[in-house]
């Protein structure tokens, strides 16, 4: 078998269906070997979007897909795969490269950089696992050991794939990979341990994070929640890991960003399920989260903390699995009715921030999926009650929605996307939305239109590059195949969600708000993060 075939027979092997890329001259007998396999690659317009595409299909079926040519390709991408690698999303990452026969220092060959090793060195830094497929003979153990470091791990693998190894023999008799067998060694110490915390509780809470997600421990946590009827808060990378109507589900908590009540719950617990979450600044509200350590369980994929006692060789599976099997672990008696902060009433016809959100709840259904952009879109969002939500909560880099949301009905063609946008994010890949009409997709594109960085300009002041030069974005979804409206009223608002929803293909809207608008999140956000912001540009 050759290197390449075996490569594609163990991505469908994954469940991986389509890959993203954008084809190169070191790339082409790649791209021909993965046509010739049955697999079909989704062509985008720029290497970002490539692998944005790749990270969304990724967090939603487990294993995403993005091929790129050597230099000029893959580099144009690190920085989507370092969202990837951030935001733990299980992607690989292959590059065509030059043929190994002819790698000498003195043949220049083109998108060479520094040397022929430069491009793997920089993805080194970006991935949990990486390889060049230099010889035929160990290709198999290494493709087998980055796709199980990327699927166990969740966070990104890269494979450089020089042309002339892509076609070459496998050796029938070269090393097999084999996944070592996890040390377990403390586990029911450690279960003895958090089942004594919860026994001495009465105020226990969960607070769940992105990996409950990304090691597929969604229903998992339900499960626990229901045992032990657990109120259950997530951070903002971390929204619907648990579905937003279920009775247990209290909210999003970010510290004084959240509202009083679920600030209240979480803050005044004596024990914290933290499951699958990192204490970042953006979960944290800039770190304004009063949550003493003592009083915190935490268990992530590499390690689980119970107060200050380490066990570094278990994972937030090994915990959820082995308290649903205990059958001594207390029932909490009631849980906490929790509702949100009144929000100030609508000051007028004119489209909100706040108004979008409001109108976006009452559209809302099970069968949408909700990606929004980095921006006052992923902030406001956190107003929004979605069956599933994915955004850029901590890396926090522009320009995920509109190719993610490709990503995202490929992956999973029985959620239709709604994309929450911003126009600065929006200037960055909306022509992706080109794509979308040539795949037949249908992706409803929510456009807010307020000609400024808000986020930025909420956290300093209004200044001329702050500003967002406006564009037809109607007119240009038009030139690109699809359809949409302007609208700057919040009833004009409802009726184009409406229409949008009846349309056949992809539906532009664009929003029109005030430039001195934010959603209250974002106001929240500004009041934690912008004083020290200030004071240094002021010093």
């Amino acid at each position: 078998m050759r290197v390449a075939r075996y490569l594609f027979q163990r991505l469908k092997e994954h469940g991986v269906e389509v890959t993203f890329g954008i084809p190169g001259d070191f790339a082409l007998p790649l791209f021909a070997a993965q046509e010739a396999s049955g697999m079909r690659t989704v062509v985008m317009t720029h290497e970002p979007s490539v692998g944005y595409a790749a990270d969304v299909y990724a967090r939603l079926r487990g294993l995403g897909v993005a091929i790129v040519t050597y230099g000029a390709g893959a580099l144009n991408m690190v920085n989507a795969v370092a969202m990837a690698y951030a935001e733990e999303s299980p992607m690989l990452v292959l590059s065509g490269a030059p043929e190994v026969r002819s790698r000498r220092p003195e043949v220049l060959f083109h998108h060479r950089v520094k040397s022929y090793e430069s491009q793997h060195r920089v993805y080194q830094e970006v991935t949990e696992a990486s390889a060049v497929l230099q010889d035929p003979r160990t290709a198999a153990y290494e493709i087998d050991r980055v796709l199980d470091t990327v699927r166990t791990r969740s966070r990104p693998g890269y494979l450089e794939i020089p042309r002339d190894m892509v076609n070459a023999a496998l050796d029938p008799h070269g090393p097999v990979f084999e996944r070592p067998e996890p040390d377990k060694s403390g586990l029911d110490e450690a279960l003895a341990e958090i089942a004594d915390r919860l026994r001495c509780s009465r105020s226990a809470v969960v607070f769940a994070g992105q990996e409950v997600e990304r090691f597929g421990l969604m229903d998992r946590l339900t499960q626990l929640a229901e045992k032990l009827n657990l109120p259950v808060a997530t951070s903002l990378i971390g929204k619907s890991v648990i579905p937003e109507h279920h009775p247990c589900f209290i909210g999003n908590y970010m510290g004084r960003v959240s509202d009083n009540q679920v600030r209240q719950v979480m803050e005044e617990a004596d024990c914290i399920l933290a499951l699958g979450i990192f204490f970042s600044d953006m979960d944290t509200g800039g770190f304004s989260a009063q949550i003493q350590p003592a009083r915190v369980i935490q268990a992530t994929s590499s390690h689980v903390r119970v107060s200050h006692h380490v066990y570094p060789n278990l994972t937030l599976t090994d915990v959820l699995e082995g308290l649903l099997a205990r059958a001594d672990l207390p029932r909490r008696e009631a849980l906490p009715r929790v509702h949100p902060d009144p929000r100030p009433a609508a000051g007028g016809p004119q489209l909100t921030m706040d108004g979008i959100f409001e109108e976006l709840n009452a559209f809302l259904q099970p069968h949408h999926l909700v990606i929004a952009d980095v921006g006052d879109p992923l902030f406001g969002a956190v107003e929004l009650r979605a069956s599933v939500f994915i955004g850029a909560g901590y890396y926090g880099s522009m320009g995920l929605a509109v190719p993610g949301a490709i990503g995202a009905q490929l992956a999973d063609p029985a959620h239709r996307p709604v994309v929450l946008v911003g126009d600065g994010a929006f200037k960055m890949d909306g022509v992706e939305i080109a794509t979308a009409v040539d795949l037949g997709l249908n992706p409803i594109v929510v456009v807010v239109n307020n000609g400024t960085f808000a986020t930025l300009r909420v956290l300093d002041r209004d200044r001329d590059y702050l500003k967002v030069r406006p564009w037809d974005y109607v007119g240009l979804a038009r030139a690109l195949g699809a359809t949409g409206e302007r609208v700057s009223t919040r009833a004009a608002f409802a009726c184009a969600l409406r229409r949008a929803e009846t349309a056949p293909g992809v539906y532009l809207i664009d929003a029109v708000t005030g430039e001195q608008d934010a959603s209250l999140t974002l106001r929240r956000m500004a009041d934690q993060f912008g004083p020290r912001i200030r004071q240094m540009i002021e010093a």
